[in-house]
């Protein structure tokens, strides 16, 4: 039997009675040098983890063989299953030959260090991920981690000595996010503790201990007037699932806005999951990049524009409805398209004289299973589109919508026509 125990931060003191008792019986003792510091006393072997945990593991297998009545320990920091070596241990010798006695975890005792509750963080980690670094901030995204951290209202992160604290929060500005408060927490439980509280542009400026715990707490006040503005907008962002959102609140050029019962509509058509990548094209004034990303808090919406002035309106509404997971793309498409994330869904609301050349590059970047909806309101748009897909051969649907709304003149109340629009459906096979 293998046991895999976690240390606390205050070491050895830590642990309970039984975990101290399987640490003295054990024959074989494994665990970085800082855990066995903590036992001077052990009179079997010790061996340092040091990067080759194959090579532990051959040593653990040789030691732990079927009828053996000696057993192992593994120590670990905090919760050995969050983001430790229990994974490890288990894919290699399986659950029945290991059992986890877990310690309060690092990120824990941050938390509880900066008295902020962790009810509804997401906890991350670069360490020992070399594929995060880049060249001009040290942290990319390949991975998806500057992505996955900016979907999040509050994040717990283990950093590692090349991915620092300093350059996450590079990384996070140079993306154009400015709205989380950071605290970094080094060293926890030593003589060395340190709690480092700022902006992120202080933080990126400060050197921190290799060991220590990220938290990014976003400021979560709108930026709206009104208590009854205020009210409606922490409603909208607290309830994901209501979309179908006002023209009137949105903020755009007269006549250049997904009008919201289309939006509706093509929302429901793209079949957005809460994890989904979505890429909206010719986002206008951002109105479907908006109800998209508060459908999808754990995804992450890209809204690609080329005009500046749209780009204005676009980046107003992503502030009046605090919508972090929406990045902003001030580029034509398709060439905004190469360095953008494998999307789940493409909304394509325009494109014009471009939209051939946009929907062959968005079918070779979509996923499998996955959906692009055109609005087309020309018919060459329309012919286009659904044209692409039947040769594709995707499954393919066009929805004819013609919409009136009542129009108050005088007092009387008249219907006022919307021209008609095509919403044309691809989903990838």
């Amino acid at each position: 039997m293998i046991y895999i125990i976690g240390l606390g931060i205050e070491g050895k003191s830590s642990l309970s009675q039984r975990a101290l008792k399987l640490v003295e019986k054990a024959h074989l003792l494994v665990g970085g040098r800082r855990h066995l510091a903590c036992f001077p006393e052990f009179k079997g072997k010790k061996v340092a983890i040091g990067s080759n945990l194959e090579g532990i593991a051959k040593i653990l297998n040789r030691k732990s063989k079927a009828g053996n009545r000696k057993w192992s320990v593994v120590l670990a920091t905090g919760d050995p299953n969050f983001f430790g070596i229990a994974d490890f241990m288990i894919k290699n010798f399986g659950k029945n030959a290991v059992e986890i006695i877990p310690n309060v975890s690092t990120v824990q005792e941050a938390f509880a260090r900066v008295k902020e509750n962790w009810n509804d963080a997401r906890f991350l980690s670069v360490h020992g991920r070399g594929e995060v670094r880049s060249e001009e901030s040290g942290v990319r995204s390949e991975k998806g981690i500057i992505d996955k951290i900016t979907c999040c209202n509050k994040v717990g992160i283990f950093t590692d000595p090349e991915n620092t604290p300093s350059k996450i929060a590079k990384a996070l500005i140079e993306r154009g996010i400015k709205d989380y408060h950071a605290y970094v927490c080094e060293d926890l439980g030593t003589d060395n503790e340190k709690i480092t509280e700022g902006t992120l542009a202080q933080i990126t400026r400060k050197k921190f201990s290799p060991l220590n715990v990220m938290l990014l707490i976003r400021n979560q006040e709108p930026e709206v007037g009104s208590p009854k503005e205020k009210a409606f907008y922490a409603s909208r962002i607290t309830h994901h699932g209501i979309f179908g959102i006002p023209n009137s609140e949105f903020s755009h050029s007269k006549g250049m806005i997904t009008k919201e019962e289309i939006r509706v509509i093509s929302l429901s058509k793209l079949k957005l999951k809460t994890d989904s990548i979505t890429w909206d094209i010719g986002a206008g004034s951002g109105s479907l990049s908006i109800e998209a990303a508060m459908l999808t808090k754990n995804g992450k919406v890209f809204a690609i524009e080329k005009d500046v002035v749209r780009i204005r309106h676009i980046e107003k509404n992503k502030k009046k409805f605090n919508a972090a997971n929406l990045e902003i793309i001030h580029k034509n498409a398709p060439h905004g398209l190469k360095n953008l994330p494998a999307p789940d869904a493409v909304f394509i609301g325009g494109g014009g004289k471009d939209v051939a050349k946009i929907l062959d590059a968005c079918s070779k970047r979509l996923k499998q299973g996955g959906r692009i909806i055109v609005n087309a309101i020309t018919l060459e748009t329309l012919a286009a589109a659904a044209g692409f897909f039947k040769s594709k051969g995707w499954n393919t649907e066009t929805i004819s919508v013609n919409i009136a709304k009542t129009k108050d003149v005088a007092s009387l109340h008249l219907f006022n026509a919307y021209n008609p629009v095509f919403v044309v459906v691809g989903e990838k096979k």
